[in-house]
């Protein structure tokens, strides 16, 4: 091997033994991973220490292998390829090589003919690129990040000639810039609205050496306001300059949207009205400030601890009516009550459902108003609507009404049901001795008389001027006939001062089950005209259905 040397270095012709010994030692000790391969079959005749270590097969087991027991194209492709580097057609591959271990590493193959002992062979040498290549595909990644990212991404160099040194296309977008240029020409600092923002973002970058997701409000290039959060990096080189490196998110539609809530959240706030909304798992998510002065702050809260607020009768009328309607219809409203220190609270309630996309529910709101005020206001029109403003009994309208209602109940159960009017005896003189407020004081008081003898289901009503009317449920004649004695006594007995002596007259009778109304009031009329008749200060009782005829029409 020291003669070839020497011969190559005098310039004498190698021999073909030169030659070969020549090959050897350049393929033996070149520190690439080389192989020698038969290009009839494949089979790997020769492979260097390099190759050894590489495919980590034993040498003499890598010699018994094949190139196709290695590369992991199918072996029609390999050999083709072969062929193709045994005759100068292609000399350079890339392939994927299957190591001792299982492994597979992404080569790059330099393949070409040489003549040995008279033979020829393929010299192969191959370089491992997998490393490379991975390399390669991450940077190609952050590269695609760097452009595709929606977010700005960006490095500036540091004060006092402070410039963009490098912007995705997001930043362009951010800032309104209509080249890469346009925008690296800009100072930074020069972006920023507030400079005392701006003041406190460089001195926490300077001390901490990062900042995340800083809100800054900073201007575009055309001078619109944007809202962004920032995330900077301080980076000191080698040679001891520093730059930024940093990530900016344009959250104007999101501050916006937040400005919105917070004015929503305000004015839910401060709505007298109870709002609540639950997720999709019954969880309470908002509950506004009244629904918080009632049912207190849980920070766990669930939807059933709201409807656990309202009395039994509620709880069963939403479970079994208010849900299901708002599930299937998207609303459901009634009025209904909530539990507070006094009792029952009469409030109105809307159940709003809200579905997403898929057509789960994604919310249920609850909206509640106290309508107690309401409730007593139409308590009140009712009373007066219903009720002679004077002595506080019902008016004619409402007693017409309730005998209807009455009548209807005795006819189902086959109760009686009877009537009383009756009136005050010489009224007239009263007003016109003592006047009318006299009058109005003894119309009031005779009310209340007769309300302390008279059960709950009894009805006064005032019939007009001083006369007046009772309706008694369940009550045949006779026990009307009883009551009406006893109010009559009740009546005679009780001072009404000015007025030296009171008295009142009566009739009674019973409502026949068919009878018409009219012709029941002709029969108590006539009864009350007798018991005038006969001196005042009496009861008498109706003539039967049967034998009631005309009246007369006189003065009592």
């Amino acid at each position: 091997m020291l003669e070839t040397r020497r011969r190559y270095a005098r310039g004498s012709p190698l021999t073909s033994d030169d030659h070969a010994s020549f090959f050897e030692q350049l393929f033996n000790t070149n520190p690439a991973i080389k192989l020698l391969i038969d290009p009839s079959d494949g089979r790997i005749v020769d492979a260097n220490a390099s190759a050894v270590r590489f495919y980590g097969y034993p040498a003499d087991v890598l010699k018994q292998l094949k190139i196709t027991d290695i590369n992991c194209l199918d072996p029609e492709v390999v050999l083709a390829n072969m062929a193709k580097a045994e005759a100068c057609q292609q000399l350079f591959f890339e392939f994927k090589h299957r190591l001792a271990n299982g492994d597979v590493r992404d080569v790059h193959v330099y393949s070409g003919p040489v003549c040995l002992g008279g033979r020829e062979y393929l010299h192969s040498i191959i370089i491992d690129v997998t490393d490379e290549k991975r390399y390669c595909a991450l940077l190609e990644t952050y590269n695609d990040l760097f452009h595709n990212l929606p977010v700005g991404v960006y490095r500036n160099s540091a004060e006092p000639e402070s410039r963009f040194t490098a912007a995705n296309p997001a930043m362009l977008t951010i800032f309104e810039a209509e080249s890469l240029q346009a925008l690296l020409s800009v100072r930074p600092s020069s972006l920023y609205e507030s400079a005392d923002e701006l003041k406190s973002f460089i001195a926490d970058l300077e001390r901490d050496g990062v900042v995340s997701r800083r809100p800054l409000r900073l201007r575009t290039l055309k001078g619109a306001l944007i809202h962004t959060e920032v995330t900077a990096l301080r980076q000191v080189a080698e040679d001891g300059s520093v730059d930024f490196s940093g990530i900016v998110e344009d959250v104007t539609a999101r501050h916006a949207a937040e400005v919105n809530r917070d004015r929503l959240t305000h004015l839910l706030d401060a709505s007298p009205d109870i709002v609540s909304i639950a997720d999709g798992q019954g969880r309470v998510v908002y509950l506004n400030k009244a629904g918080r002065d009632l049912f207190g702050t849980l920070p766990d809260m669930l939807a059933d601890a709201l409807v656990s607020a309202h009395p039994p009768w509620v709880r069963r009328l939403i479970e079994e009516e208010g849900i299901p309607y708002a599930m299937e219809h998207g609303y459901w409203y009634a009025e209904t009550a909530v539990l507070g220190r006094k009792g029952e609270i009469p409030v109105s309630q809307l159940i709003v459902t809200r579905r997403n996309q898929s057509g789960a529910i994604d919310s249920i709101a609850t909206i509640m108003r106290d309508i107690s005020q309401v409730k007593q206001h139409q308590a009140e029109l009712e009373y007066h609507a219903g009720h002679d403003p004077l002595t506080g009994a019902v008016n004619r309208n409402r007693f017409l009404d309730l005998l209807i209602r009455e009548r209807k109940r005795a006819r189902r159960s086959g109760e009686p049901l009877s009537l009383i009017m009756f009136d005050l005896d010489h009224f007239k003189r009263i007003n016109d001795t003592f006047g009318h407020s006299v009058g109005d004081m003894v119309l009031k008081k005779l009310v209340l008389t007769c309300r302390g003898l008279l059960r709950e289901v009894d009805v006064l009503a005032r019939w007009g001027g001083e006369e007046f009317m009772l309706l008694l449920p369940a009550t045949p004649l006779l026990g009307a006939v009883y009551l009406a004695e006893r109010l009559r006594q009740a009546i005679a007995e009780e001072p009404f001062p000015p007025v030296p002596i009171l008295t009142s007259s009566f009739g009674v009778a019973e409502l026949g089950p068919e009878e018409a109304e009219a012709h029941c009031y002709k029969r108590l009329d006539a009864a009350l005209y007798r018991a005038k008749a006969n001196g005042r200060n009496r009861v008498c009782v109706a003539e039967p259905e049967a034998l009631s005829g005309s009246l007369p029409d006189e003065s009592r």
